[in-house]
């Protein structure tokens, strides 16, 4: 969540619109809460699901480079639906945000735009990318060009997120009002400078967002001229369509819930301040963390490897539970009669 936005609200005139407006937010709170916490709880025991199909067996799926970054953001999704929501959840629930100290609300910013930043920067990189492992992927086979390629831009990809906001929450010279009545005790005074404000949110959501929606549709234009091409490689070119799907399942899911956001704070910091603001403060702002929550799933989809050796696991379940009920009628003793 990124609160670059200045939020307008109206001044209360009278303790009945006060009371009135106070039990509307406790309510939508309540609304909110209700809908994460099944999402969440059905989020984690998938995850756990797939770590553990992965640690016994299936780890071998996410060896080839295409696979990399699917790894990074199952884990980044649990992390963050793990600790972070719950954070989230816990103000959801009281509207306070607790423990109520500076440094807490400081460590739930940079949190926060940590883990969205990680995730939105590596399927950044990724819709680029997969560009170089359809149409040049012979160059990665070269160990130094796979590290500057590959490794490389993806732990930078990883770190980037929580260094920027590391620097501009706990170093950056400013001052933080706090409010514990808001979530995430409100923005990081470095927002203050608006200028310093614009460019850290043009560069790290709206060129990331937009540069994912761009890349995927030029290289749906590129494997379909390819796929045109009577010389491709029947082989090649279907894993290249396997690859492309898979990027364009999980950047979808990326692009839903971001381009909302994006797109009406465009409008705001450019055509009209007040465009959609209560929308964008009650629901789009609340809409990234599906983009976690729902990721576990999106992945497993995009991994039929994955599908097909749990299905495989559980036949084989199936086969020795019916072998074992034979064996166990086969000495059950006869009785007479």
């Amino acid at each position: 969540m990124y609160p670059n936005v200045i939020f307008l609200r109206a001044p209360n005139n009278s303790n009945t619109l006060s009371v009135n407006m106070t039990a509307s937010v406790a309510n939508h709170r309540s609304v909110k809460l209700a809908i994460l916490l099944p999402c969440q709880v059905l989020s984690l025991l998938f995850s756990l699901f797939i770590f553990m199909n992965v640690v016994y067996g299936s780890y071998k799926l996410f060896r080839p480079v295409r696979n990399h970054f699917i790894a990074v953001l199952l884990i980044t999704s649990f992390i963050q639906v793990s600790t972070e929501l719950s954070m989230v959840e816990s103000y959801l629930h009281t509207g306070v945000v607790r423990p109520s100290t500076p440094s807490y609300c400081s460590f739930f910013n940079w949190f926060e735009f940590s883990l969205n930043g990680i995730s939105l920067h590596v399927m950044f990189w990724t819709s680029i990318e997969r560009h170089i492992l359809i149409f040049s992927h012979v160059s990665l086979r070269t160990p130094w060009k796979c590290l500057l390629f590959h490794y490389i831009p993806l732990l930078v990809s990883v770190a980037y997120a929580p260094s920027i906001y590391g620097y501009f929450i706990f170093i950056y010279e400013c001052v933080n009002h706090w409010d514990y009545n808001e979530l995430l005790c409100t923005a990081p005074c470095f927002y203050q400078n608006k200028l310093l404000g614009i460019i850290t949110w043009l560069a790290n959501i709206i060129i990331p967002a937009f540069s994912i929606a761009i890349a995927n549709m030029i290289l749906i234009i590129r494997v379909t001229c390819r796929s045109a091409d009577l010389q491709v490689n029947i082989r090649r070119m279907k894993k290249n369509r396997k690859m492309t799907i898979q990027l364009l399942g999980i950047s979808s899911l990326f692009l839903i819930f971001w381009l909302p956001i994006s797109v009406t704070g465009l409008i705001q910091q450019f055509i009209s301040p007040t465009f959609l603001i209560d929308v964008q403060f009650n629901v789009f702002f609340y809409l990234i963390y599906f983009i976690q929550l729902f990721l576990p799933f999106v992945c497993f989809v995009s991994l039929p490897e994955l599908k097909s050796r749990i299905k495989q696991s559980i036949r084989r379940l199936q086969g020795r539970n019916a072998i074992g009920d034979m064996i166990t009628l086969q000495m059950a003793p006869t009785i007479q009669y």
